[in-house]
């Protein structure tokens, strides 16, 4: 962790974190089911590119976002992905 990043503590009662590790583990089993294609599929479908390109208004002044991608990266956004939930 660098210097400058923040840290927030978050208490969760019992049944909310209970809540949260059911569902952490129901993706991890479904995920864990899925060939590499499937995942892909799910990837795609769930984060499509084009709503990574957005305006947002701040106090009168509107802001418009595009995001690029290096085609030559090594690793995608989905690679990278599978890689923290498969962890």
């Amino acid at each position: 962790m660098q210097d400058n990043e923040k840290v927030y503590k978050i208490e969760l009662s019992n049944e909310e974190y209970e809540f949260l590790e059911n569902l952490r583990n129901e993706l991890y089993n479904k995920f864990s089911k899925m060939n590499e294609k499937e995942l892909i599929e799910y990837f795609k479908n769930l984060c499509l590119e084009e709503s990574l390109n957005f305006e947002k208004e701040i106090k009168g002044t509107v802001y418009k976002v595009n995001t690029y991608f290096n085609e030559d990266s090594k690793y995608t956004i989905l690679q990278t992905l599978f890689k923290i939930f498969r962890k």
